[in-house]
Parts: structure tokens; sequence; C-alpha cells
């Protein structure tokens, strides 16, 4: 797939979570998610963590590792959390720009492990922004639509790098889903996820994903 597809892609997904996260009331920032010990507020944190650290490696700048444990974030750390949706949002835009450049998916580049062709990375990021769109409206009872072409997108990288993910402790098992599922229920399965997941779900059980 060319590089300007996988950008306008990666742009998408961004607005996907971004939207997602902005439909969050601050008050469901203590509701359980679907990733394992996660609530909102931990995943509004991360999502916020990828963004910047899309942006920094997009534009072939070494990251923040404080980044990775951070919790909040420094870009969050001492703001209400009224604001967070919005922070959030600021950090979108300057991801997305970074990855638009053809020489963001040239060479190899890393977000915290081993480094990996840009372009294995690039598609995990579109994945991982587009679960965690779902995460967050699964979480706050929101609406998600989901673009087939995303769907197809994150189903087809996870099911290429979620064996070797999963082998990082980045993944949780994969939830066991027919092969005549929809593809965005297939994708959300290799991740770890069970696509039928509650708020109210046992925590701790099989339909938590690691992130």
């Amino acid at each position: 797939m060319p590089p300007t597809t996988r950008a306008e892609e990666l742009t998408q997904s961004i607005g996907l979570v971004v939207d997602a996260v902005r439909g969050a009331a601050v008050d469901q920032y203590g509701n359980p998610t679907p990733c394992s010990a996660w609530t909102v507020r931990d995943l509004v944190n991360h999502i916020t963590m990828m963004l910047l650290m899309t942006r920094d490696v997009g534009n072939h700048t070494a990251p923040d590792p404080s980044l990775l444990t951070a919790n909040p974030v420094p870009l969050l750390a001492g703001r209400p959390e009224s604001e967070w949706a919005l922070l959030l949002a600021d950090s979108a835009e300057p991801a997305a720009r970074a990855w638009s450049r053809p020489a963001a998916w040239e060479g190899e580049a890393g977000l915290g492990g081993p480094p990996m062709p840009a372009t294995a990375l690039g598609g995990i990021l579109i994945a991982e922004f587009t679960v965690h769109a779902w995460d967050t409206t699964a979480a706050t009872g929101q609406r998600c639509t989901i673009p087939a072409s995303l769907a197809e997108a994150a189903f087809a990288t996870y099911a290429r790098e979620a064996p070797r993910m999963r082998g990082l402790g980045l993944l949780g098992d994969e939830v066991h889903q027919d092969a005549d599922t929809p593809v965005l229920d297939r994708a959300l399965a290799l991740s770890g996820r069970d696509p039928r997941w509650t708020p109210a779900a046992r925590p701790g059980g099989p339909d938590e994903a690691r992130h």
C-alpha cells in the first residue's frame, strides 16, 4: 500500500480516537476499560503518550523515554482532567502531520521498543489508535463507527504483529472468534480484547487486553 494511503489511514485513526476521548465525560474517567487494570483516565493518559511519541518518531526525533512510565504524562500533569481531552486533541495534529511526510515511512523506527521498519510501525499505530477509539467508546457508552478500511488495516496488522507483540507482553491472549466474525471483531480478538466486552465485565477476566 502506498505510504500516502497509510498516512491518510493514520490521520483517520487519530481523528477517531480524539473524537472518542472528546465524547467521554470527565466523571467517566474512573470507568473500567477493556485494557486490563486501566481506567478511562489511564487510557486517556496512554493515548496522549502515544500521540506525543508518534509525533517525535515521525519527525525522526528521539521520544522522551519518561513518557513510557509517566502517569500522567508531563503535558497533562498539573492540569485539571476537564482539560485533558483538549490537550490530547492539540497533540493529534502534530502527530498526524509528522507522518504525512514520506520520510516518516522510510528506514527503521521504534516506539519504546526494538527498531522495526517504519512502515510496520506505522501500521501498528493505525491499529492501536483504532482499537483505543473502540476501548474508549466501549468504556463510556458511546457509539463507535469504525470505517471498514481501518478495521481491515487493524486486522491485517494484528494478524502479522500480534504474536511478536504478545511475546513482548504488549497484548493479552487472543480471544477466539469464528472465521465469519466481522473483521473489526477479529481485529479486537487478535489484540486480546473480547468484542462483547462491557464495563460490567469481571475484572481480570479473559476479556481484557493488556493495553
